[in-house]
């Protein structure tokens, strides 16, 4: 709605009030009655760039592809105390969608309205019998608009139809996801809307050359008799070209004597200052796109300034600095959403599985790495580790796993053990006659200082000994 619609519908009282805790806004009856206009950050045209510049088509299909690897799992609880379910009908329905659709389908089609349109909708289609899996429907988020209510946020959702019908939805049926908007909270902001402008100075610049291959004159170079010598009749220059074409023309002709009965200059066409402007601005607009979508040229196929050795690199840094974000955005309006539409036994937390990204297993390396030292030093045991990751505990995981041939060293230098009872200690070939790694117990086994160092010399290093 324009200016002038909304100044008249003032007047006319075709406003109502919606409370808020900051005070009262503003609700226009026209968005009150068939939804929010959301053309201005999101509008219906923004899909034809899917179709029409290689730059957008390029970065939101990379980003689906990568994005729609990631595998959603569905837990009960979160942090150490998750338990992930994999049979409620919750997590059923997202993993079957509908009969014709699957989750990889869905999960490319949401990435790629969220690079459009910078939304996505769903339309949830309950179970036909208790307890079993509804369906899950995707919507053009573009023909999607919200009905705000006066007091509760969101009345109903009315969809579009491209025959003209408004099709009317309540809000628990729709699962609808966009990015942040700080300009009007009812419609998404599309990367689309900063990436418009380099889009289209690129679609120019590609229409231009277009049009400068078919009307223009394209030719390898010129044969320039002197002026002041020689001038060329219409049939010495037809012979001239079809001798150039016949003799010199084509790769088996390479590196050929050409001799002339004429005298002439030749002068080869090269590229020209414009012709290399043109390309370094292509180069320029595409960067811009990929700099609002969060992406590195290099994994698009501009490998301008970039090696073999840090492509890997930069994957990682996309993961780390873009995509997990928005993964993890995505998850918690799935969660905010479409969890809470099952009442009972329904999982209570969801969260995307990073361990296919093969870009981040160096980072997952690391973690592990720091997990198995806190266990090695009995910051924790088995049980607890499994618990952080949703596993369920072992028999045997209860107790602490640490190295037996570590003991404190005193001032003296020496090592320092419990003191002992002052009974005799038993001959060092009685103390492990087995030759086999023993258990240090200190004083309540009759040992003194020095026969526990002795021991404790004799011992075989072993890092996983269970006290």
């Amino acid at each position: 709605m324009g200016l002038l619609e909304r100044i008249q519908a003032r007047r006319n009282g075709e406003h109502k009030q919606r409370s808020w805790p900051v005070g009262k806004g503003e609700l226009i009856a026209p968005d009150y009655a068939y939804g929010h206009d959301q053309s201005e950050f999101s509008p219906e045209e923004y899909g034809d760039y899917a179709a029409t510049s290689n730059d957008i088509y390029s970065v939101i299909t990379q980003r689906a592809r990568m994005m729609s690897r990631l595998r959603l799992q569905f837990f009960h609880g979160t942090g150490s105390d998750k338990l992930e379910d994999t049979t409620h009908p919750a997590v059923q329905q997202y993993r079957k969608v509908n009969p014709f659709w699957t989750a990889p389908r869905l999960a490319r089609m949401d990435e790629l309205c969220m690079g459009l349109w910078g939304q996505t909708a769903w339309a949830l289609e309950p179970p036909q019998r208790r307890g079993q899996p509804g369906e899950i429907w995707w919507l053009k988020p573009s023909r999607l608009k919200p009905v705000a209510h006066e007091t509760e946020y969101i009345k109903r959702y009315a969809y579009h139809s491209l025959t003209g019908e408004i099709i009317f939805f309540d809000p628990e049926e729709i699962v609808w996801q966009r990015y942040p908007n700080p300009i009007d909270e009812f419609a998404p902001l599309s990367p689309l809307a900063a990436a418009r402008l380099a889009a289209d100075t690129s679609q120019a610049m590609m229409q231009s050359n277009r049009q400068l291959f078919k009307s223009g004159m394209q030719i390898a170079g010129l044969v320039v008799p002197p002026a002041d010598k020689v001038t060329f009749s219409q049939e010495q220059a037809t012979d001239l070209e079809r001798l150039l074409e016949r003799r010199l023309s084509g790769v088996d002709k390479a590196h050929r004597w050409a001799v002339l009965r004429y005298e002439a200059q030749f002068k080869q066409m090269a590229i020209t200052p414009k012709d290399a402007e043109f390309v370094a601005g292509m180069g320029l607009s595409f960067r811009q796109v990929c700099r609002v979508y969060g992406m590195a040229p290099p994994l698009l196929g501009d490998m301008e300034g970039a090696t073999l050795s840090n492509v890997r690199d930069l994957e990682r840094s996309v993961w780390d600095n873009t995509l997990t974000s928005d993964a993890e955005f995505r998850a918690a309006e799935i969660e905010e959403q479409y969890l809470p539409r099952f009442k009972s036994g329904a999982p209570d937390h969801c969260a995307y599985d990073f361990t296919k990204v093969s870009a981040l297993q160096e980072s997952a390396t690391e973690s592990w790495t720091r997990e198995a030292q806190a266990i090695d030093r009995g910051a924790i045991t088995i049980n607890e580790w499994r618990k952080g990751k949703g596993m369920p505990p072992v028999a045997w995981g209860n107790q602490p796993y640490m190295p037996v041939n570590k003991a404190p060293v005193g001032p003296d230098g020496q090592l320092q053990l419990p003191a002992s009872t002052g009974d005799t200690p038993p001959p060092d070939d009685e103390v492990n006659p087995s030759n086999q790694p023993a258990q240090v117990t200190g004083a309540k086994d009759g040992l003194d200082h020095m026969a526990a160092r002795r021991l404790l010399a004799a011992l075989t290093p072993i890092n996983g000994a269970k006290l």
